[in-house]
Protein backbone atom coordinates (compact mmCIF):
# COMPACT_ATOMS: atom_id res chain seq x y z
CA UNK A 1 0.00 0.00 0.00
CA UNK A 2 3.27 2.12 0.51
CA UNK A 3 3.52 5.49 1.95
CA UNK A 4 0.30 6.53 3.43
CA UNK A 5 -1.19 9.57 1.31
CA UNK A 6 -4.66 8.05 1.16
CA UNK A 7 -8.42 8.35 3.08
CA UNK A 8 -9.98 5.58 4.27
CA UNK A 9 -13.45 4.85 5.07
CA UNK A 10 -14.58 1.86 7.52
CA UNK A 11 -18.28 0.62 7.09
CA UNK A 12 -19.55 -1.85 9.65
CA UNK A 13 -21.48 -4.80 8.59
CA UNK A 14 -20.39 -4.37 5.45
CA UNK A 15 -20.17 -7.70 3.11
CA UNK A 16 -21.57 -7.31 -0.27
CA UNK A 17 -21.29 -11.26 -0.67
CA UNK A 18 -23.45 -11.49 2.62
CA UNK A 19 -25.82 -14.50 2.61
CA UNK A 20 -28.74 -11.53 3.30
CA UNK A 21 -29.29 -9.65 0.20
CA UNK A 22 -30.25 -7.06 2.44
CA UNK A 23 -27.54 -6.84 4.43
CA UNK A 24 -25.56 -6.79 1.25
CA UNK A 25 -27.48 -4.13 -0.38
CA UNK A 26 -26.92 -1.82 1.98
CA UNK A 27 -23.03 -2.21 1.29
CA UNK A 28 -23.96 -1.48 -2.76
CA UNK A 29 -26.02 1.62 -1.12
CA UNK A 30 -23.61 2.66 1.44
CA UNK A 31 -21.23 4.02 -0.96
CA UNK A 32 -23.51 5.61 -2.83
CA UNK A 33 -25.39 7.37 0.17
CA UNK A 34 -21.80 8.84 1.35
CA UNK A 35 -20.94 9.93 -2.06
CA UNK A 36 -24.07 12.04 -2.56
CA UNK A 37 -23.76 13.72 0.57
CA UNK A 38 -20.18 14.38 0.85
CA UNK A 39 -18.80 12.68 3.54
CA UNK A 40 -16.44 10.55 0.97
CA UNK A 41 -15.39 11.25 -2.27
CA UNK A 42 -14.05 8.45 -5.12
CA UNK A 43 -10.27 8.51 -3.89
CA UNK A 44 -11.15 6.84 -0.88
CA UNK A 45 -10.33 3.43 0.10
CA UNK A 46 -12.28 0.93 2.28
CA UNK A 47 -10.41 -0.70 5.11
CA UNK A 48 -10.96 -3.15 8.20
CA UNK A 49 -8.66 -4.34 11.11
CA UNK A 50 -8.27 -7.71 12.28
CA UNK A 51 -6.95 -7.76 15.91
CA UNK A 52 -4.71 -10.78 17.10
CA UNK A 53 -3.39 -11.66 20.44
CA UNK A 54 -0.68 -13.88 19.84
CA UNK A 55 2.91 -11.98 18.11
CA UNK A 56 4.44 -15.43 17.75
CA UNK A 57 2.31 -16.83 15.03
CA UNK A 58 2.33 -15.75 11.96
CA UNK A 59 -0.98 -13.93 10.45
CA UNK A 60 -1.01 -12.11 7.30
CA UNK A 61 -0.61 -8.45 6.88
CA UNK A 62 -2.66 -7.41 4.33
CA UNK A 63 -5.15 -9.06 2.40
CA UNK A 64 -6.54 -6.59 -0.71
CA UNK A 65 -9.59 -6.86 -3.06
CA UNK A 66 -11.06 -4.94 -5.58
CA UNK A 67 -15.00 -4.58 -5.72
CA UNK A 68 -17.10 -3.71 -8.33
CA UNK A 69 -19.99 -1.45 -6.73
CA UNK A 70 -22.49 0.47 -8.70
CA UNK A 71 -20.25 -0.15 -11.37
CA UNK A 72 -17.00 1.76 -10.00
CA UNK A 73 -14.32 -0.54 -8.41
CA UNK A 74 -13.31 0.38 -4.72
CA UNK A 75 -9.87 -1.43 -3.15
CA UNK A 76 -11.02 -2.92 0.46
CA UNK A 77 -8.01 -3.65 2.38
CA UNK A 78 -7.98 -6.37 5.12
CA UNK A 79 -4.94 -4.98 7.98
CA UNK A 80 -4.08 -7.68 10.34
CA UNK A 81 -2.44 -5.99 13.14
CA UNK A 82 -1.82 -7.19 17.05
CA UNK A 83 -4.61 -5.69 19.02
CA UNK A 84 -1.59 -4.12 21.34
CA UNK A 85 -1.06 -1.68 18.68
CA UNK A 86 -4.43 -0.16 19.05
CA UNK A 87 -4.24 -0.21 22.80
CA UNK A 88 -0.86 1.87 22.43
CA UNK A 89 -2.76 4.19 19.67
CA UNK A 90 -5.11 5.12 22.16
CA UNK A 91 -2.40 6.71 24.45
CA UNK A 92 -1.14 8.36 21.11
CA UNK A 93 1.95 5.71 20.72
CA UNK A 94 2.45 3.98 18.10
CA UNK A 95 4.63 1.32 16.66
CA UNK A 96 6.95 2.22 13.82
CA UNK A 97 6.70 1.36 10.25
CA UNK A 98 3.52 -0.98 10.58
CA UNK A 99 0.67 -1.06 8.02
CA UNK A 100 -1.87 0.39 10.67
CA UNK A 101 0.37 2.91 11.79
CA UNK A 102 0.42 3.89 8.05
CA UNK A 103 -3.61 3.94 7.58
CA UNK A 104 -5.13 4.16 11.15
CA UNK A 105 -4.02 8.59 10.60
CA UNK A 106 -5.89 8.47 7.51
CA UNK A 107 -9.06 6.42 8.67
CA UNK A 108 -11.36 9.56 8.11
CA UNK A 109 -14.54 7.96 8.87
CA UNK A 110 -16.54 5.14 10.42
CA UNK A 111 -20.05 4.51 9.02
CA UNK A 112 -22.45 2.05 10.71
CA UNK A 113 -24.82 0.17 8.67
CA UNK A 114 -25.61 -2.10 11.62
CA UNK A 115 -27.63 -4.60 9.02
CA UNK A 116 -30.26 -1.83 8.50
CA UNK A 117 -32.05 -2.95 11.97
CA UNK A 118 -29.39 -4.44 13.96
CA UNK A 119 -29.53 -1.40 17.23
CA UNK A 120 -32.54 -3.80 18.46
CA UNK A 121 -32.20 -7.08 21.16
CA UNK A 122 -35.13 -8.88 19.43
CA UNK A 123 -32.84 -10.84 17.26
CA UNK A 124 -30.97 -11.60 20.55
CA UNK A 125 -27.95 -9.58 22.61
CA UNK A 126 -25.41 -11.85 21.21
CA UNK A 127 -26.44 -9.99 17.41
CA UNK A 128 -27.26 -6.79 19.11
CA UNK A 129 -23.28 -7.22 20.44
CA UNK A 130 -21.80 -8.36 17.20
CA UNK A 131 -22.96 -4.60 15.39
CA UNK A 132 -20.54 -2.61 18.11
CA UNK A 133 -17.51 -3.32 17.39
CA UNK A 134 -16.74 -0.62 14.51
CA UNK A 135 -18.72 1.79 16.98
CA UNK A 136 -16.39 1.44 19.97
CA UNK A 137 -13.67 1.45 18.08
CA UNK A 138 -14.35 4.76 16.54
CA UNK A 139 -15.13 5.84 20.01
CA UNK A 140 -11.98 4.29 21.54
CA UNK A 141 -9.52 5.70 18.75
CA UNK A 142 -11.40 9.26 18.73
CA UNK A 143 -12.24 8.78 14.82
CA UNK A 144 -15.58 10.36 13.74
CA UNK A 145 -18.30 8.10 13.34
CA UNK A 146 -21.76 8.42 11.97
CA UNK A 147 -25.47 5.48 12.02
CA UNK A 148 -26.40 5.35 8.60
CA UNK A 149 -30.04 5.01 7.85
CA UNK A 150 -31.65 2.41 9.69
CA UNK A 151 -34.06 1.37 11.98
CA UNK A 152 -33.45 1.69 16.14
CA UNK A 153 -35.26 -0.31 18.39
CA UNK A 154 -37.26 -2.00 19.49
CA UNK A 155 -35.91 -3.07 22.65
CA UNK A 156 -37.02 -5.56 25.43
CA UNK A 157 -34.28 -4.89 27.87
CA UNK A 158 -33.75 -1.37 28.97
CA UNK A 159 -30.35 -1.75 30.13
CA UNK A 160 -29.57 -2.48 25.77
CA UNK A 161 -31.38 0.25 24.74
CA UNK A 162 -29.37 2.67 27.69
CA UNK A 163 -26.27 0.90 25.96
CA UNK A 164 -27.20 1.93 22.56
CA UNK A 165 -28.24 5.61 23.72
CA UNK A 166 -24.49 6.07 24.84
CA UNK A 167 -23.33 4.99 21.59
CA UNK A 168 -25.32 7.24 19.97
CA UNK A 169 -24.33 10.24 21.91
CA UNK A 170 -20.86 10.17 20.27
CA UNK A 171 -21.96 9.74 16.66
CA UNK A 172 -21.16 12.69 15.04
CA UNK A 173 -24.33 12.69 12.59
CA UNK A 174 -27.33 10.29 13.35
CA UNK A 175 -29.37 9.10 10.05
CA UNK A 176 -32.64 7.21 10.69
CA UNK A 177 -35.15 5.14 7.92
CA UNK A 178 -38.18 6.02 9.87
CA UNK A 179 -39.81 6.93 12.65
CA UNK A 180 -40.05 4.77 14.99
CA UNK A 181 -37.40 5.92 17.50
CA UNK A 182 -37.45 9.08 17.15
CA UNK A 183 -39.28 10.20 20.23
CA UNK A 184 -36.56 8.80 22.26
CA UNK A 185 -33.80 10.39 19.67
CA UNK A 186 -35.77 13.55 20.85
CA UNK A 187 -35.90 12.89 24.38
CA UNK A 188 -32.60 12.04 24.96
CA UNK A 189 -31.40 15.60 22.50
CA UNK A 190 -30.32 13.78 20.07
CA UNK A 191 -30.23 15.32 16.50
CA UNK A 192 -31.39 13.14 13.74
CA UNK A 193 -32.31 13.26 9.86
CA UNK A 194 -34.65 11.09 8.59
CA UNK A 195 -33.64 8.94 4.81
CA UNK A 196 -34.16 6.45 2.63
CA UNK A 197 -32.96 2.99 3.38
CA UNK A 198 -29.11 2.47 1.86
CA UNK A 199 -30.77 -0.26 -0.55
CA UNK A 200 -32.77 2.48 -2.62
CA UNK A 201 -29.31 4.16 -3.72
CA UNK A 202 -28.43 0.28 -5.13
CA UNK A 203 -29.33 0.27 -8.96
CA UNK A 204 -30.71 -3.16 -10.01
CA UNK A 205 -28.82 -4.93 -12.02
CA UNK A 206 -30.80 -6.70 -15.34
CA UNK A 207 -30.26 -10.10 -16.26
CA UNK A 208 -31.60 -12.65 -18.65
CA UNK A 209 -34.73 -14.50 -17.06
CA UNK A 210 -38.18 -15.19 -18.16
CA UNK A 211 -41.16 -13.76 -16.32
CA UNK A 212 -44.47 -15.02 -17.24
CA UNK A 213 -47.43 -12.61 -16.68
CA UNK A 214 -49.67 -11.67 -14.96
CA UNK A 215 -47.07 -12.60 -12.07
CA UNK A 216 -46.94 -12.16 -8.25
CA UNK A 217 -43.37 -12.85 -6.15
CA UNK A 218 -44.03 -14.18 -2.99
CA UNK A 219 -40.74 -14.26 -0.23
CA UNK A 220 -40.69 -17.06 2.14
CA UNK A 221 -38.72 -16.12 4.99
CA UNK A 222 -36.32 -19.31 6.24
CA UNK A 223 -36.69 -17.24 9.74
CA UNK A 224 -40.50 -17.49 10.21
CA UNK A 225 -40.53 -21.21 8.51
CA UNK A 226 -38.68 -22.81 10.34
CA UNK A 227 -40.09 -21.07 13.81
CA UNK A 228 -36.89 -21.21 15.69
CA UNK A 229 -34.96 -18.19 15.56
CA UNK A 230 -33.42 -16.44 17.95
CA UNK A 231 -35.98 -14.34 20.58
CA UNK A 232 -38.54 -14.97 17.58
CA UNK A 233 -38.96 -19.05 18.69
CA UNK A 234 -42.50 -20.19 18.51
CA UNK A 235 -44.03 -17.16 17.25
CA UNK A 236 -44.74 -18.38 13.48
CA UNK A 237 -46.90 -21.88 13.45
CA UNK A 238 -49.20 -20.09 10.87
CA UNK A 239 -46.96 -19.30 8.73
CA UNK A 240 -46.14 -22.29 6.49
CA UNK A 241 -50.87 -22.47 5.97
CA UNK A 242 -50.20 -18.43 5.44
CA UNK A 243 -47.67 -18.91 2.32
CA UNK A 244 -49.74 -21.91 1.07
CA UNK A 245 -53.14 -20.10 1.06
CA UNK A 246 -51.51 -17.21 -0.69
CA UNK A 247 -50.13 -19.49 -3.42
CA UNK A 248 -53.97 -20.91 -3.68
CA UNK A 249 -55.56 -17.03 -3.89
CA UNK A 250 -53.10 -16.14 -6.69
CA UNK A 251 -53.35 -19.22 -8.60
CA UNK A 252 -56.93 -18.65 -8.37
CA UNK A 253 -56.43 -15.68 -9.83
CA UNK A 254 -54.50 -16.87 -12.61
CA UNK A 255 -51.12 -15.83 -11.91
CA UNK A 256 -48.11 -17.05 -11.99
CA UNK A 257 -46.47 -17.46 -8.56
CA UNK A 258 -42.81 -16.26 -8.34
CA UNK A 259 -40.97 -17.86 -4.79
CA UNK A 260 -37.96 -16.00 -4.40
CA UNK A 261 -35.62 -16.37 -1.69
CA UNK A 262 -34.01 -13.31 -0.02
CA UNK A 263 -31.53 -14.11 2.24
CA UNK A 264 -29.81 -17.25 1.75
CA UNK A 265 -26.78 -19.56 1.34
CA UNK A 266 -26.86 -21.90 -1.64
CA UNK A 267 -24.06 -24.59 -0.40
CA UNK A 268 -24.21 -23.68 3.59
CA UNK A 269 -27.61 -22.84 4.40
CA UNK A 270 -27.97 -20.80 8.13
CA UNK A 271 -29.70 -22.72 10.39
CA UNK A 272 -33.53 -21.51 10.86
CA UNK A 273 -32.77 -18.43 8.86
CA UNK A 274 -32.29 -19.82 4.91
CA UNK A 275 -34.51 -18.39 2.82
CA UNK A 276 -33.45 -20.83 -0.22
CA UNK A 277 -33.82 -23.56 2.04
CA UNK A 278 -37.33 -22.86 3.64
CA UNK A 279 -38.62 -22.22 0.27
CA UNK A 280 -37.60 -25.76 -1.76
CA UNK A 281 -39.03 -27.40 1.79
CA UNK A 282 -42.54 -25.41 1.03
CA UNK A 283 -42.17 -25.68 -2.62
CA UNK A 284 -41.69 -29.08 -2.43
CA UNK A 285 -44.50 -29.45 -0.39
CA UNK A 286 -47.37 -28.41 -2.26
CA UNK A 287 -50.03 -30.28 -3.81
CA UNK A 288 -50.53 -28.17 -6.74
CA UNK A 289 -47.79 -26.50 -8.11
CA UNK A 290 -49.47 -25.36 -11.57
CA UNK A 291 -48.07 -21.86 -12.79
CA UNK A 292 -45.68 -21.62 -9.86
CA UNK A 293 -41.84 -21.14 -10.08
CA UNK A 294 -38.97 -21.38 -7.77
CA UNK A 295 -36.22 -19.14 -8.23
CA UNK A 296 -33.21 -21.48 -6.77
CA UNK A 297 -30.88 -19.22 -8.37
CA UNK A 298 -27.34 -17.72 -6.64
CA UNK A 299 -28.16 -13.69 -7.30
CA UNK A 300 -26.80 -11.10 -5.96
CA UNK A 301 -28.50 -8.04 -4.49
CA UNK A 302 -28.89 -5.87 -7.62
CA UNK A 303 -30.16 -8.78 -9.39
CA UNK A 304 -32.39 -9.71 -6.68
CA UNK A 305 -33.78 -6.76 -6.88
CA UNK A 306 -33.83 -6.06 -10.50
CA UNK A 307 -36.12 -9.46 -10.38
CA UNK A 308 -38.05 -8.11 -7.46
CA UNK A 309 -39.06 -4.96 -9.73
CA UNK A 310 -40.23 -7.17 -12.26
CA UNK A 311 -43.50 -8.35 -10.41
CA UNK A 312 -46.82 -7.04 -10.87
CA UNK A 313 -47.74 -7.71 -7.20
CA UNK A 314 -45.10 -8.58 -4.14
CA UNK A 315 -45.60 -10.06 -0.92
CA UNK A 316 -42.51 -9.99 1.24
CA UNK A 317 -41.67 -11.12 4.48
CA UNK A 318 -38.33 -9.95 4.72
CA UNK A 319 -38.13 -6.08 4.85
CA UNK A 320 -35.36 -5.69 2.26
CA UNK A 321 -37.18 -7.88 0.04
CA UNK A 322 -40.42 -5.50 0.67
CA UNK A 323 -37.52 -2.55 0.19
CA UNK A 324 -36.57 -3.75 -3.25
CA UNK A 325 -40.26 -3.55 -4.20
CA UNK A 326 -40.72 0.14 -2.41
CA UNK A 327 -38.03 1.57 -4.45
CA UNK A 328 -38.72 0.22 -7.84
CA UNK A 329 -42.31 1.43 -7.51
CA UNK A 330 -43.74 -2.75 -7.60
CA UNK A 331 -47.28 -2.86 -5.68
CA UNK A 332 -46.26 -4.41 -2.26
CA UNK A 333 -47.80 -5.90 0.79
CA UNK A 334 -45.64 -6.76 3.60
CA UNK A 335 -45.77 -9.29 6.18
CA UNK A 336 -44.14 -8.09 9.54
CA UNK A 337 -42.45 -9.71 12.74
CA UNK A 338 -41.19 -6.27 13.38
CA UNK A 339 -42.45 -2.52 13.88
CA UNK A 340 -40.04 -2.09 11.21
CA UNK A 341 -42.29 -2.88 8.60
CA UNK A 342 -45.23 -0.63 9.23
CA UNK A 343 -42.93 2.36 9.69
CA UNK A 344 -40.77 1.79 6.90
CA UNK A 345 -43.61 1.58 4.61
CA UNK A 346 -45.39 4.58 5.84
CA UNK A 347 -42.58 6.75 5.58
CA UNK A 348 -42.62 5.43 1.79
CA UNK A 349 -46.43 6.58 1.57
CA UNK A 350 -47.70 2.94 1.80
CA UNK A 351 -50.70 2.76 4.32
CA UNK A 352 -52.83 -0.29 5.44
CA UNK A 353 -50.36 -3.00 3.67
CA UNK A 354 -48.80 -3.91 6.11
CA UNK A 355 -49.78 -7.14 8.40
CA UNK A 356 -48.61 -8.66 11.29
CA UNK A 357 -47.86 -12.38 11.76
CA UNK A 358 -46.13 -12.52 15.08
CA UNK A 359 -48.42 -14.99 16.99
CA UNK A 360 -50.91 -15.09 14.35
CA UNK A 361 -53.58 -17.79 15.52
CA UNK A 362 -54.26 -20.08 12.40
CA UNK A 363 -58.28 -19.31 12.56
CA UNK A 364 -56.95 -15.49 11.35
CA UNK A 365 -55.06 -16.94 8.73
CA UNK A 366 -57.93 -15.83 6.11
CA UNK A 367 -58.26 -12.22 7.17
CA UNK A 368 -54.81 -12.13 6.40
CA UNK A 369 -55.19 -13.35 2.66
CA UNK A 370 -58.18 -11.26 2.67
CA UNK A 371 -55.88 -7.95 3.15
CA UNK A 372 -53.50 -9.30 0.51
CA UNK A 373 -56.38 -9.86 -1.75
CA UNK A 374 -58.48 -6.33 -1.20
CA UNK A 375 -54.56 -4.81 -2.37
CA UNK A 376 -53.85 -7.09 -4.83
CA UNK A 377 -57.21 -6.28 -6.60
CA UNK A 378 -56.92 -2.54 -5.66
CA UNK A 379 -53.22 -2.67 -7.70
CA UNK A 380 -55.12 -4.38 -10.50
CA UNK A 381 -58.34 -2.21 -10.98
CA UNK A 382 -55.90 1.11 -10.41
CA UNK A 383 -53.79 -0.42 -13.44
CA UNK A 384 -56.98 -1.49 -15.82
Amino acid sequence: MGKSMKKYLMLSDFNIRSNNRGTAALGYGAIAFLLKYGYIDEDYELIRYRFYRNPLRNHPICDTIELDINGRKWKYHTITTWFFEKWLYKYKLLFINTLFRKTITDLKLVAALNGGDGLTDIYGERLLNSRLPEMNFATELNIPFIIMPQTIGPFHEDNNKQRILNILRKAIKIYVRDTNFVDELVKNNLPYEEKNDLSFYMQPLPFPIEIQKPCVGINVSGLAFSNKFGNLVGQFDAYPKLMTELVKLFQSKGCHVYIIPHSYNVNKPEKNNDDMEASKIFYDGLDNKTNVHFIDKDLISPKVKYLISQMDFFVGTRMHANYAAIFTNTPVFGLAYSYKFKGAFEKNGIYNRVCEINNLPEPDVEKVVFEIEKAYDEERTKNK
